[in-house]
This record gives structure tokens, sequence and C-alpha cells, in this order.
């Protein structure tokens, strides 16, 4: 997606719709908005917590060996990335009259400030942040809809219907999933 899309995507965004009356329309681009359901989870290398989602970046502070004025030699330093990691698995989104199936290949996740990336601890001389989706928190997902059978919905009744609305990446188009509140 481009520089122009995306600012229009930004400035210009969607209503979310219902899921639950979205059946059979198929091929659209639709925003959906509801809480995270995991249909399975990862657990973050960093913080051991379960999630759908996480992105973390740790780094370590590198002393300097120019001379700095005001700070003489190797007074100064730079934090530099040591790790970093991102990993993302098929979830859910519920939003009160339906559930999509989040497909997320060719995903770009981004976050409201407010449910954005948490300090980690770490011992001196190094600093980490960390970006998890856990089942529970608000999202909003922007993708193509679909259908598919989902014979593995833990949720589904013995006799329902097995068919779900997905929400994938397009064609040439991205799959947009932002954290917009934490449970």
């Amino acid at each position: 997606m481009g520089l122009i899309d995306s600012l229009l995507h930004y400035f210009f965004r969607p209503t979310p719709e219902a899921l639950g009356e979205v059946r059979g329309q198929g091929g659209r681009t639709l925003l959906a908005r509801g809480r995270v359901v995991a249909r399975e989870s990862l657990q973050s290398p960093l913080t051991e917590r379960r999630c759908v989602y996480y992105r973390y970046l740790v780094e370590e502070w590198k002393r300097s060996t120019v001379a700095i004025p005001g700070l003489g030699p190797g007074g100064g330093g730079l934090w530099h990335v040591s790790d970093r990691d991102e990993a993302i698995v098929e979830f859910y989104v519920d939003d009160g009259t339906g559930r999509a199936l989040v497909e997320p290949a060719g995903a770009e996740v981004d976050f409201d400030a407010a449910a954005g990336p948490r300090p980690v601890p770490m011992p001196e001389g190094r600093r980490a942040s960390e970006l998890l989706i856990e089942p529970g928190d608000w999202v909003e997902v922007l993708g193509v809809l679909d259908e598919v059978e989902d014979v593995f919905d833990g949720e589904r009744g013995y006799r329902a219907e097995a068919t779900r609305v997905t929400l994938r990446a397009g064609e040439a188009e991205t799959l947009r999933i932002r954290l917009v509140g934490k449970a």
C-alpha cells in the first residue's frame, strides 16, 4: 500500500461494521472492531506471556571511543539493537454480533498510543520494549472479507454451521491490525 493510501486510511478511517451482518458479501474490504479471541497462542520470548502477537526490541548501550566536546573521550555512546523479533498466529475478532477469523499473512500491526509497547525491566546497560496482543484486547482489523469452513473452532456448537467470516490481505493489499485497547 502506497503513501497516499496510508494517509487516506489514517485521516479517513472507515466505520466498523457488524460481523453478524456481513455473510455472503465476500470480496469487499471491511473494518471490524472487537475483542481478540485466541484460536491458538504464542509465548513471548521476552516476558513469557501468552498472546496472539508479539513484537519486541532489546538494545544495549555502547560507549563511544570518540572524544565528545564537554564529555571527554568515551563520554558518550549509543543504543544498539541486540535482539528483536515479531510473530503472529491466526485469531478471532469478536464484536458481539459475530466472529471473524483473522488470517494474518501479509499483516501490518499498528497500535494506539495508549496501548503501545511497554518497557520491560532489563539489567544495567540494556533496555527493552514489547508490544503484545493478548486474548481480550480490543483490535480493529481492516481486510478483505471472505468465508471459510472453520472446523477447528472449539467454541462452535455441535450442530452449528462451520462457516466463518474471515478477514485477510487482498492481492497487493495489506491486512491492517490495530491494537486500540488492552483488556
